[in-house]
């Protein structure tokens, strides 16, 4: 490859270079400033991804691939480059109250949080299995460290270690996948892939697909590669849950359309009724198992696993209207579900927050904005108008319909009103409960929990504000 080439195809990739300079700089502050050294380190990797997020809304989409057909920077990869980024950045600013009431601050998680993000933008830019195999294991060999952070704390090192080795198993069994893809074609390109896959023999490319997939689908914590997800949102800090479960779903999502669209999109009726099942497994799984939680943070942790469900559909249902109803439904879930694990931190018991159901008895008596906010929230996610949620949802029931599975549509739709019973128990407790007089209100989730209903209700009525970038952001535009 030419220098003047390499030197050409950077100025696309300015976002993730800048971003790995915030991460050397959050990391340079917290070893170069002994007291207050973390916290700082904590501002300048916001500074960075509200500085990469304008950088990527100006970056210039390549007219082709990039670096010998490794990489494709598109309106796409754009798109969910912006998504890791709201992620990112929401994470960190509920990290700021989480640590001060903890009492410790690790400071590592400020460089490994845009590390993380890196490698996720560098994943959906990948039009290469070599490409898509390392940026994979880039953003997930730090979200491992990520989940077991506070060393000294059961509960975290549990998840870290959990979290470790089913990410491995996954990662090995996605690499069998891609092993097979190349033994099949001898092609790592996805686009000499597909064209090679269509004379390849179907049992071995069906197996080739399935493994490959199922790496991806561990990552979105769906049916029935779930089972880590329950345990490790709960043992891990809250405010690097809120990253953990939300960007690394959309960049699943992300690469697994660049999949269904480009090389696997021959074997469309073979894959359809896979992701249907998979769809709605994932939903009632979701939904029924979290009926029966207390806990705030494994409530949400099935309730996202419910999501992924959801999500799913779009995949079962592919088409140019299930692509943007994905697009669109992945910033309303990043949104959704920052708010709602932001909800085990909206209530300080002493040296700790409440984690449970029942610690925001009454909180309308305390704090008419909190419960306020909640209400919206608990609309969207149940997907009652006028909220975002509604919209998403009902983009992709029609994107379902379109495809004539309307069957598929009406599963979704049975599982939104089974959410609304778990749910209602968190609005109970809100409205209807008496509650402790002594409960703190902590601050920086309030405001966070604010912005999201706000963005929710916004993105309710004029769902067009979104929609139509995730319009113009399609696969190779």
């Amino acid at each position: 490859m030419e220098q003047s080439s390499v030197l050409s195809g950077l100025r696309y990739l300015v976002p993730e270079v800048a971003l790995l300079g915030a991460a050397a700089a959050a990391l340079f502050t917290h070893i170069f400033l002994p007291r207050r050294g973390r916290r700082a380190a904590g501002l300048v990797s916001l500074a960075g991804y509200l500085a990469v997020a304008g950088l990527v809304l100006v970056s210039p989409r390549s007219a082709g691939e990039l670096y010998s057909g490794s990489l494709a920077v598109d309106g796409f990869a754009l798109y969910f480059k912006l998504s890791f980024l709201l992620a990112a950045a929401l994470a960190t600013v509920l990290a700021f109250r989480f640590f001060d009431v903890e009492g410790s601050e690790p400071g590592e998680a400020y460089y490994l949080v845009p590390l993380t993000v890196v490698g996720m933008m560098v994943a959906v830019s990948s039009v290469d299995l070599i490409t898509t195999y390392v940026a994979f294991e880039l953003f997930a060999i730090p979200s491992y460290v990520l989940a077991g952070i506070f060393k000294k704390d059961r509960r975290s090192a549990e998840a870290g270690v959990k979290y470790f080795f089913l990410g491995t198993l996954s990662s090995g069994v996605m690499l069998l996948g891609m092993a097979l893809v190349f033994g099949l074609t001898g092609e790592t390109q996805y686009a000499s892939i597909g064209a090679a896959l269509k004379g390849a023999d179907s049992p071995l490319a069906m197996a080739a697909m399935v493994l490959f997939l199922a790496g991806l689908l561990f990552k979105a914590a769906m049916v029935p590669f779930h089972m880590w997800a329950p345990d490790v949102y709960e043992g891990a800090p809250t405010p690097l849950v809120v990253f953990l479960s939300t960007a690394p779903k959309a960049a699943v999502f992300a690469l697994t359309v660049r999949l269904i669209a480009g090389p696997f999109g021959p074997f469309e009726a073979h894959w359809t009724p896979v992701f249907q099942s998979i769809a709605v497994l994932t939903m009632f799984w979701g939904n029924i198992a979290a009926l029966a939680q207390k806990n705030l943070k494994r409530l949400m942790a099935y309730s996202s696993i419910a999501h992924a469900g959801y999500l799913a559909i779009g995949l079962a249902a592919w088409g140019e209207m299930a692509r943007w109803a994905i697009q669109f439904y992945v910033i309303v879930y990043v949104i959704m579900n920052a708010a709602a694990f932001g909800l085990a931190q909206l209530v300080r018991k002493g040296d700790t927050f409440g984690e449970n159901v029942d610690d925001l008895a009454g909180l309308v008596r305390r704090s008419p904005l909190a419960a306020a906010s909640i209400l919206v929230l608990l609309l969207s996610l149940t997907g009652i108008p006028p909220t975002a949620g509604f919209m998403g949802k009902y983009f992709l029931f029609a994107a379902a319909v379109g495809k004539g599975m309307p069957l598929l549509a009406l599963a979704g739709a049975l599982n939104s009103v089974i959410s609304l019973f778990y749910y209602f128990r968190i609005g109970k407790a809100v409205f209807l409960d008496e509650g402790p007089a002594a409960a703190e209100r902590s601050s920086s989730p309030l405001l966070v929990l604010a912005a999201a209903a706000l963005a929710l209700l916004v993105l309710g009525v004029a769902p067009s504000l979104v929609g139509s970038f995730a319009v113009a952001a399609g696969l190779g535009k």
